[in-house]
This record gives structure tokens, sequence and C-alpha cells, in this order.
């Protein structure tokens, strides 16, 4: 890792980066901003490589679904078998996993979590097998890694950053390192967690402890507090586009004509019927009928439900540039439907009902 891979779609970005190792003035906390798939979790691990922070000084924690990068990770070190596939996947899988950091185990609520980290560290053992991998052996290798990763894949709840998590981080971060070195957290979807978990990390950043760093990482800066906010360097990535798109799927040696967005690759590359998808959200915002059986049963097979919320978001937003809603309606369609979906992280609610809900308001603003 490099920042000089990062130049090729971020130059601004790597740029900035680039100044903050070689002055060594890293703030205490970071704010990495733009659209989903713009690359600023692989930005951040970038920076952590390049301060040269040991892995168990790094904790991640995430409320994304990592699922379909993980299964297109493993089905492309199958097809490709080759160095640049597996470190495709060593990276995805690693980035999961950093999650169940050592750290956060006090964090954990229950025994279903718990049990999790016990799941984590068996799958970080066979993660740390893959160089030892021979070419024939590499599907055996990448069933039994999926075995092992499956129960922390599948998870049927929204997962808010929870209090419990922020105040494991703080108490790991008020601890000396044995190295004496740095120590970083990197937060993603803090936009979706309680205002409890806000105020126990607006308190770590206030004071925060020696040699310890966050970084934040979010696709919606503008619902973070702005007392947050106001204690971060803001760092903005910008949309990444079809030349950006092109260079990283040819670095990973796949053809870009195939798909029209790295979250096409994503999701079509793990067995998402995008396309199914995308009629069902078309069909709900014209009130016409689409299979809801067959939609929900796919959802619920896939745990694809932020996929077909964010296609919901997306027609919205297409129906406002073709003018057929007006600025005031969208704003507040939008304001709704991202409340719901919010809420439904915090409150911890099942997939599904945030999908009643979400169907069941869209439906309220169409009669």
């Amino acid at each position: 890792m490099s920042f000089s891979s990062l130049y090729n779609t971020q130059q601004e970005v790597a740029s900035i980066l680039e100044e903050l190792v070689k002055t060594s003035d890293l703030p205490n906390a970071l704010l990495f901003t733009g659209q989903r798939y713009s690359g600023r979790m692989y930005a951040a691990r970038l920076l952590v490589n390049e301060l040269n922070v040991p892995i168990e000084n790094v904790v991640i924690i995430s409320d994304r679904n990592h699922k379909f990068r993980v299964l297109t990770a493993l089905e492309m070190y199958k097809q490709k078998k080759n160095n640049r596939s597996k470190e495709f996947l060593k990276e995805n899988a690693s980035i999961m996993l950093m999650q169940y950091h050592g750290a956060m185990f006090e964090g954990s609520q229950t025994s279903t979590s718990k049990k999790r980290f016990s799941d984590a560290a068996d799958a970080v053992d066979i993660l740390n097998e893959i160089d030892l991998v021979e070419e024939k052996d590499v599907d055996k290798y990448c069933d039994k890694l999926l075995k092992v990763l499956t129960p922390l894949m599948d998870e049927t709840k929204s997962s808010a950053i929870s209090i419990a998590q922020v105040r494991a981080i703080r108490d790991w971060c008020s601890t000396s390192s044995m190295d004496g070195q740095r120590k970083i957290v990197i937060i993603e979807g803090l936009e979706n967690t309680t205002q409890a978990a806000i105020n126990a990390l607006l308190k770590v950043l206030e004071e925060p402890p020696e040699k310890s760093h966050f970084i934040l990482l979010s696709s919606n800066a503008g619902r973070i507090p702005a007392t947050i906010l106001s204690r971060c360097r803001k760092v903005v990535f910008k949309t990444l586009g079809e030349k950006d798109k092109n260079f990283i799927l040819s670095n990973l040696f796949v053809n870009p004509k195939q798909y029209s967005t790295l979250e096409d690759f994503f999701l079509s590359s793990a067995g998402i019927d995008i396309a199914f998808y995308g009629d069902c959200a078309k069909a709900l915002l014209s009130n016409q009928s689409f299979d809801n059986a067959k939609l929900v049963s796919q959802l619920e097979t896939t745990q694809a439900w932020d996929v077909f919320f964010n296609l919901v978001i997306k027609e919205i937003q297409n129906l406002y540039f073709e003018g057929k809603i007006s600025d005031s309606r969208v704003e507040h369609l939008l304001n709704e439907i991202n409340t719901i979906i919010s809420n439904g992280k915090v409150f911890n609610q099942t997939k599904r009902l945030t999908y009643d809900f979400v169907v069941y308001r869209v439906k309220g603003y169409i009669k």
C-alpha cells in the first residue's frame, strides 16, 4: 500500500494525507466525507499503513454491510488465483474482522455478540494462512474461510454504533500501548447512532487521550452534529467517475465494460439482482404493482436491504430531476425515508420492519 495508488482516483485527498504523514501533523480527528464507493475506507487504511501503526493498534467500527464486498473478493480469488485477488480478499475480510478487536469485547452486550468475537478469532487464524495456500487449493481454502465468515456476515438487524462501543474505545484509548505508538480508531456511520453515543464520543474528542486519533467516515456528514464536526479536519472525497471506475476494475483484472459503477461490480459479483431491485423501486415510486413477495424473499436471502433502500432514494432523486417532485416535497420525503432507515439502526430493528416502514411511507406519499 502507498498513496501512489490513491493518486489515481483521489489526487487531492492523497496529497493531503501524504502531507500529514510527511509533517507528522496528524489531527486528533479527521472526517472523510463523500459518497459510498469513493474510497474513504481504503484511504483510511492507507493512512494507517503509511504511519506504520501496528494492526493491533487499529480498531474499526462500522455499520456497513460487509457481505457483498467479502463475497465478491472470495469469488474473485477463486477465479483469478493471483496475488492481486488474494490481496483484495485479505483487505476486505480484514476490514470486517477488525471490528472484533479485543478492545471492543467489553462493548459486546449479549451472548450472541460475544460468540461473534470467537468466530472472528477463528476467521483471523484462517485468513492468516492465505499466503501459504497453493493455487490448486484455493477453492477449498475459500470454502473454509466462507464457512467461518458467514455467521459474521449474516445479520438480520440494523446495527448502529452503540454507547457501549464508544465507552470501550474510550477506555482502550486511555491505556498506553506497550510499544508507545499511536492508536487509530476508524468509525463509519456515526450519523446513524444514538444521541447518547454521540455525547460519549464528543467527550473523548474534547479531551482526546494522548497518541489517540479518530478517523470518521461519512456519506452524509450533514447529519453529524456540529459539535463533532467542529473538532474534525474535513477531507472531501470526490464522486468517482467513469475513468476512475475503469482504473480500479482494470487493476483488479476485471473488464470495466461489464459494470456501470463500482457498486454494480460488487453487488453483481456477490449475486445480487440489482436490475430486479431497481425495477421494484421504480414500480413502488410510480404506484405500479411489483412482486413484493419475491422481493422480500430475495432481500431476506441476500440481506441486501440497504441496497434496495438506496435504490428507492435514488429513484426519488430521479423523479425530482425529471421535474415530477417539487423541491419542498422531495426534501420532506427524503428526510423521512432517511430518518426511518437511521431509526432502524438506532433502535436495532429488523431490516424487514424498516422495509415495511419505507414502503408504507412511499405509498402514503403517492396517495
